[in-house]
């Protein structure tokens, strides 16, 4: 390691792929993570970054290609940073996808005996996603919109994006020709000036409506209304434009502050045979065709005989709890979002399922004032659960735990801690979630092996 310096070019023979895509060699077993590159090639790179365990390197060339490497579809790709896997075949990314659930399983969960299933494929591997988030930026012709390039906020403008559905184009297509032609003043985070901040579109792809949300950085002006107006008239599928206040100098996209500037707030989607309220603020899964198979997958897991109480812990709008009481004598969801608590209960009503009730608060704090849970639904976001609430999970010992996971790291740490608490890991099923990137979704079922 010592012989190696800053911009320094060496060859590397490429043993597998890191936690966001890159490529991993190993010089003198020094490691380096170089972007672009795929498992079994041998290639040349510069280095431009080294740290004590671990250094960073820019592909300059490639020497010996994989069999598996593809031309990407997207002109965009290697300076966008939404998808990192597009140059390798899709049947090779749900591979590594798995291949990296059991390098995170034994490494750090040093869990040994447990069966982690082939990734399920996507439906579609392309045109999947229901959401884009575009920041707007000012260029020398007028406004640009597009998406950050790989771990920066340096923004790469596009005309469109191939992993975003069909509608959303058309919606992003008009809108962005709207906005651009509407004289108003992109943001400049240097200098906190300007007004337009970003442009989000939701789409409801089983229901064909889309929702608009402008995120600006001051309160709505006459400008900012016609805008909406003209894109209400000129995008049939846009059922509202909202506009989101963010006057933050941050860099978090969403204020907390909506104000629906016309039609309707919120759009509706069905997901099986229930149907959901989308609002601007509320989460809702990216790619609702896979989806509703990973739910499918969880319900066959959780085994339900409809006498059980569920846990739905982290339950965002309530999607998994509605799923699941058409099987369970009661479902309790629990969020700490008050907005996402809101629409739960709307969602409920909705459809109406009569045998949920949703709590808005920290599941850390209110699971000590819970018993007689026979089942647990746990979808943490990506840091993962809480020690404090894995010890109240076994303190309560439902009969089976299902945790669904977006990150295989904090999914292990949890697993070896569930497992000290008796519970037996009985099945990990990987779902490719998102295609083209790196990221990995595991539904997993967990059974009470003590008797208490």
């Amino acid at each position: 390691m010592n012989k190696l310096e800053i911009d320094q070019t060496i060859t590397l023979h490429i043993h597998g792929l890191g936690s966001s895509g890159e490529g991993v060699g190993y010089f003198n077993d020094y490691a380096i993570f170089v972007d672009g590159a795929l498992p079994g090639e041998t290639v040349e790179a510069r280095l431009f970054r080294t740290q004590k365990r671990c250094g960073w390197a820019q592909l300059t060339k490639v020497i010996t290609p994989s069999s598996d490497r593809i031309t990407p579809i997207c002109n965009y790709f290697g300076e966008c940073g939404g998808c990192q896997l597009m140059h390798l075949a899709y049947a090779k990314q749900l591979e590594m996808k798995r291949q990296r659930v059991v390098d995170a399983i034994q490494r750090i969960g040093k869990i040994e005996s447990c069966e982690i299933a082939p990734c399920l494929p996507s439906p579609h591997s392309l045109g999947y996603r229901n959401k884009i988030q575009l920041p707007v930026r000012k260029k020398n012709e007028g406004i640009a919109l597009g998406l950050y390039a790989r771990s920066s906020h340096d923004l790469v403008e596009i005309e469109g994006c191939h992993i975003h559905c069909s509608m959303g184009e058309q919606v992003y297509k008009l809108a962005s020709e709207i906005i651009k032609h509407s004289g108003i003043e992109p943001y400049d985070p240097q200098t906190g000036e300007g007004e337009l901040r970003h442009l989000l579109i939701k789409s409801a792809v089983n229901t064909e409506e889309a929702l608009v949300i402008l995120v600006t950085n001051r309160k709505a002006t006459p400008l900012l209304a016609h805008i909406a107006k003209e894109i209400m008239a000129k995008c049939p599928y846009v059922k509202g434009v909202v506009h989101n206040l963010q006057s933050g100098r941050d860099n978090v996209i969403l204020g907390h502050t909506y104000t629906t500037l016309e039609g309707s707030g919120y759009i509706q989607e069905l997901l099986s045979e229930l149907t959901f309220k989308v609002s601007p603020a509320s989460f809702f899964q990216v790619n609702p065709q896979q989806a509703e198979q990973l739910y499918n997958q969880a319900l066959t897991f959780a085994e339900l005989s409809g006498n059980e109480t569920v846990l739905d812990a982290y339950c965002g709008v309530g999607t998994l709890s509605l799923y699941f009481a058409k099987n369970a004598k009661k479902v309790i969801g629990i969020e700490c979002v008050p907005e996402a608590i809101a629409d739960a209960k709307e969602n409920a009503k909705i459809n109406q399922i009569q045998n949920c009730s949703f709590i808005c608060a920290p599941v850390e704090a209110y699971i000590s004032s819970l018993s007689n849970i026979d089942v647990a639904l746990l979808n943490p976001p990506r840091k993962g659960c809480e020690l404090s609430f894995l010890k109240g999970i076994a303190r309560i010992a439902p009969k089976k735990i299902i945790y669904i996971s977006c990150d295989p790291a904090t999914l292990a740490r949890d697993l070896a801690h569930l497992q000290q608490f008796g519970y037996a890991i009985n099945q990990i099923q990987p779902f490719d979630m998102f295609p083209q990137t790196s990221h990995v979704e595991c539904v997993v079922k967990l059974s009470l092996s003590i008797t208490r």
